[in-house]
C-alpha cells in the first residue's frame, strides 16, 4: 500500500482558530497523515490570525519561514488559510507567490478537494488530544459592532451551532479521555439555537457521564444573564471561572468602543462574586484607545485594583484598517500605549501574587496537564490553559489526565507549587 502524504499544520491565534484547525485535520484524516515535523511534510498549512497588527506580522513571518522550507524540500505544497487570508486574500496572492493555494475561514471542503481527498464523514469528531483538555466551539461569527474589532468583517454575523452537533462532539471527547471541555466562540454568552440557550447547553453537557469539568470563555458582560449565573453556580462540573473581556472601565471610552450597555461594571463584578461563591474572574483591557486621557487610564488602574481580578490581560490598542476606531482622532503614540500597558500589568502581577499568597496552606483539586516522571504540571479550576498560571507538583506517580488533591506550598506572581495529599 502506498504511504499517505503527510501534512503539517501550524495554527496561530486564538483557541477558536485551533478548533478550526482540529476540524480540518479531522476531516482529512482518511486521506493524509499528520506530522509534527514540517521538514518531513508533503503539505504545509498555516492557519493564520489577522486580529491585530502583531498577529498579522506573526502570520506573515511563519508563512515566509515555511516557504523557505518548501524551497529546500522540493515538491512541498504551501497552503494558507484562516482570518488573515480571509481579510487580505488578494494582497497575499500578489505579495506571496510562494504560496500554492489560499483560502479564508471555514474552507475544509475546498482544501480537501484541492488535496484530492474525500472528506471524512466523521470530520466533525475530534482527533486524539495531546492534553487532557479540549476546546469546543459552539458558535461562529459575532453580532457585536465593537469599533476596534475586525472579527465581524472576517467571520460574519453570529451563528449558533445546533446542540446535537455540539453534544455529539462533547460526548466523543469525554469518551476519548478528555477531562476538561472549554466552550469558546466570539461571544459565548450569546449562544442561542432557536430558544435553546447557553444555560440549557451547559446543563446538557454537565449531564454527560464521566469525571470531567467544563469551562466557559469569552462572555460579553451585557449578555451574562441571571439564568446563566445561576446555572454556573449550580452545576458542579462547571468551573467557577468567568472569562469576561471588559476592555475598559470608563463609560466614555466604552461608548466609543461600541461596547453597548456596560454601565456600573464595579457593581456587575460584585454581583458575580456574590452569586458564585469562590468564583475566579478573568478579564482583558485595551490601553491606549484613541483619545484615552491620562485620567481615564488612572481610573482603569483604580478599577483593576478594586476589582482584584484573579487573572487579567491587556492589549495595546491596534489601529486596524476598516474599523471605525481607526478613523478616530486622538490616536496615541506607541510609547504612551506601551507605558500604560506595562503599568497596568505591573498592578495585575501584584494582585495575582496577593491572590496566590492567600492560597498557601489550602487544599485544591487540580487537573494534571503534563508530567515527565519527576514534575507534574496541573491547573486548578481557577486556571485556564495557556493564559493563566499553573501548579507545579513534584510527584513521580502523576500522569496527564489525572485529577489530584494537593496542598499549596509556594506562591509566585502567577504560578503555584504544591504537594500531593
Amino acid at each position: 500500500m502506498q504511504n499517505k502524504k503527510k501534512i503539517y499544520l501550524l495554527s496561530l491565534g486564538c483557541p477558536k482558530n485551533l478548533v478550526d484547525s482540529e476540524h480540518l485535520l479531522a476531516g482529512l484524516r482518511g486521506g493524509i497523515a499528520e506530522t509534527a515535523d514540517p521538514a518531513e511534510a508533503d503539505v504545509l498549512v498555516v492557519n493564520t490570525c489577522g486580529f491585530i497588527e502583531e498577529a498579522k506580522k506573526e502570520s506573515i513571518e511563519e508563512i515566509l519561514r515555511l516557504s523557505r522550507l518548501k524551497e529546500e524540500g522540493g515538491k512541498k505544497k504551501l497552503l494558507v488559510v484562516g482570518c488573515l487570508s480571509q481579510r487580505y486574500g488578494a494582497e497575499l496572492k500578489k505579495e506571496l507567490p510562494e504560496v500554492d493555494a489560499l483560502w479564508g475561514v471555514n474552507a475544509q471542503e475546498e482544501i480537501a478537494a484541492y488535496l484530492g481527498i474525500k472528506k471524512s464523514v466523521n470530520g466533525t469528531l475530534p482527533r486524539p488530544s495531546t492534553f487532557p483538555y479540549a476546546y469546543l466551539k459552539i458558535a461562529e461569527g459575532c453580532k457585536r459592532r465593537c469599533t476596534f474589532c475586525s472579527i465581524p468583517a472576517i467571520r460574519g454575523p453570529h451563528r449558533s451551532f445546533g446542540p446535537e452537533e455540539i453534544l455529539k462532539e462533547a460526548n466523543a471527547y469525554i469518551k476519548t479521555g478528555i477531562k476538561e471541555l472549554i466552550l469558546v466562540s466570539q461571544d459565548t454568552a450569546c449562544y442561542d439555537f432557536k430558544g435553546y440557550a447557553l444555560p440549557e447547553l451547559l446543563a446538557d453537557i454537565c449531564s454527560i457521564d464521566g469525571d470531567f469539568r467544563v469551562r466557559v470563555h469569552y462572555l460579553h458582560p451585557s449578555a451574562v444573564s441571571e439564568k446563566l449565573i445561576e446555572t454556573m453556580a449550580r452545576e458542579e462540573k462547571i468551573t467557577k471561572y468567568l472569562d469576561i473581556p471588559l476592555q475598559h472601565s470608563e463609560e466614555r471610552l466604552l461608548r466609543m468602543m461600541g461596547r453597548g450597555n456596560t454601565a456600573n461594571l464595579a457593581r456587575f463584578v460584585a454581583r458575580l462574586r456574590r452569586a458564585i461563591p469562590g468564583v475566579a474572574l478573568r478579564s482583558s483591557f485595551i490601553v491606549g484607545f484613541p483619545g484615552e486621557t491620562e485620567e481615564e487610564f488612572r481610573a482603569l488602574c483604580d478599577f483593576l485594583e478594586e476589582g482584584a481580578f484573579e487573572h487579567a490581560g491587556a492589549f495595546l490598542y491596534s489601529r486596524e484598517e476598516g474599523t471605525q476606531a481607526a478613523t478616530l482622532k486622538g490616536q496615541l503614540p506607541k510609547a504612551i500605549k506601551k507605558r500604560r500597558y506595562d503599568e497596568l500589568m505591573k498592578i495585575q502581577a501584584r494582585i495575582s501574587l496577593e491572590k496566590n499568597m492567600s492560597l498557601l496552606g489550602q487544599e485544591k483539586r487540580i487537573l494534571i496537564d503534563s508530567a515527565d516522571g519527576e514534575v507534574a504540571i496541573g491547573r486548578m479550576g481557577s486556571q485556564s490553559p495557556d493564559i493563566d498560571g499553573v501548579v507545579f507538583v513534584r510527584e513521580a506517580s502523576l500522569k496527564a489526565g489525572d485529577f489530584a488533591d494537593v496542598l499549596i506550598k509556594e506562591a509566585y506572581d502567577y504560578d503555584l507549587a504544591a504537594e500531593t495529599l
